[in-house]
């Protein structure tokens, strides 16, 4: 069933998978099943030997969709691969199909650096191994408050993790996987699973940390103590784990001795819609990583940690299937030159999205969504200073055509308006001011 070309970490898919769903071995790729979460865009797909090509792509929808056409829940299409990115020619057709691009770097570690090293003050951090049975309520509490979008996403993503912690409970049942928690003051505040394979490989899954006791060397703590009973007492010649590229936690596995050994790849077709929502505290990592990732710098991430809680600043991000997309920041922006009976106003940015994900309507249905907000608001106008082909197509103008400009002489051109209620620039006039956060650009 195996084949030799597929990764470790794709191999501990198919065998964990196994446990409670199916892997069925076809003439021309492997099909895996997960009945029981039909939801699961990475537990119901077609693992292809290789990149599909472009005249290649539609025969493999095709094919997916006549092999789960019994399963009516499965609702998407996704096609996985590891190694090479696809070929130009398949991404355009790809995206004129509708699908969307997905990946992570699988790592590998044969050894790891003990924690103490990297964080020297977590020495408070208790680990030990939970009873998944009689601890559940706990484990199940934990993992809901490390993902805001169990409480305001869709009944079917709620289904979805529910089905998701039964497969843990199936994994710990079957004798192939022990669960684990970080207890600061007997709270739980982090945990995670290690799932035992053949060839002497361990895998880790569900690795999270509760989001008011991160940054704090939970994270690292857990994943080395775990990791290094699974290499000593556990007899494991080598630990796996699948990460978010753009995420927050690829540096602290680096920095703990994980390397990156394939990429997992993935094309999605249909599938859960992206939901805008607010941010909440619990997103603020991974909207870090993300923000830096897009802009390729900080001063965007730390100018959106100083102003995200300030009054009357909207903070919203894009999420599908529990990812965030991307994220756009709306702040207040006043003008000493207004006369007495102006409507308020914001400005957007910055807004960023994920690399992997940029150019397929992530950000425009963040601007929309927000712009929508602040009517809601009864904001009156919306300033932005950015490339005005781009915005026009939302409605913004030149702002010197009202007379209004900035405080970055040389963005003329680039500074825009749009009204969003009737008379919402009336008494506007002169320099609009942004937060004074903004100096520093």
């Amino acid at each position: 069933m195996l084949q030799p070309e597929y990764s470790l970490l794709t191999r501990t898919d198919l065998e964990m998978t196994a446990v409670d769903g199916g892997v069925d071995s076809l003439e021309s790729c492997i099909q895996v099943r997960s009945p029981e979460n039909p939801g699961y865009y990475w537990g119901n797909y077609l693992l292809l030997p290789e990149p599909p090509e472009a005249d290649q792509l539609e025969s493999w929808i095709d094919l997916f969709r006549d092999r789960f056409q019994s399963s009516r829940e499965v609702e998407h299409v996704l096609l996985r691969w590891d190694g090479a990115v696809l070929a130009p020619q398949a991404q355009a057709r790809a995206r004129a199909l509708g699908m969307t691009e997905d990946s992570g770097p699988g790592m590998i570690a044969t050894q790891l650096i003990d924690s103490q090293l990297l964080d020297p003050g977590n020495q408070h951090v208790e680990i030990r191994p939970l009873d998944f049975e009689g601890e559940f309520d706990r484990i199940e509490q934990l993992n809901q408050q490390c993902d805001p979008n169990e409480s305001s996403g869709s009944p079917q993503y709620r289904l979805f993790k529910e089905r998701m912690r039964q497969s843990w409970r199936k994994r710990v049942r079957a004798g192939m996987a022990t669960w684990w928690g970080a207890f600061l003051d007997e709270q739980l505040v982090g945990q995670c699973g290690m799932v035992f394979c053949s060839d002497r490989l361990a895998r880790y899954q569900a690795v999270e940390t509760h989001p008011d006791y991160r940054r704090r060397g939970v994270c690292s703590t857990l994943i080395s103590t775990v990791g290094q009973d699974a290499l000593g007492r556990g007899g494991c010649r080598a630990l796996l784990l699948g990460v978010d590229g753009e995420g927050p936690a690829l540096g602290l596995y680096r920095r703990l001795g994980f390397k990156t050994d394939t990429h997992q790849r993935a094309l999605l077709l249909g599938g859960d819609s992206m939901v805008v929502r607010q941010e909440v505290a619990a997103d603020h990592a991974e909207v870090r990583s993300l923000v830096q990732a897009a802009f390729e710098g900080v001063e965007e991430v730390q100018l959106i940690d100083q102003m995200r809680d300030q009054p009357g600043v909207l903070s919203l991000v894009a999420v599908r299937a529990g990812s965030i997309l991307g994220h756009a920041l709306f702040t207040p922006v006043t003008s000493a030159d207004a006369g007495s009976n102006f409507q308020p106003a914001v400005a957007l940015g910055p807004i960023a999205v994920r690399p992997s994900q940029q150019r397929q309507g992530c950000g425009s249905s963040l601007i929309r969504d927000g712009l929508d907000r602040c009517r809601e608001q009864g904001i009156g106008a919306a300033f932005v200073l950015g490339d005005p082909e781009y915005y026009s197509r939302f409605g913004w103008r030149p702002a010197q055509l009202r007379q209004l400009h900035c405080q970055w002489p040389l963005a003329s051109d680039a500074f825009q308006v749009l009204e969003l209620r009737e008379g919402g620039l009336d008494g506007w006039q002169g320099k609009v001011n942004y937060a004074a956060a903004f100096d520093r650009f």
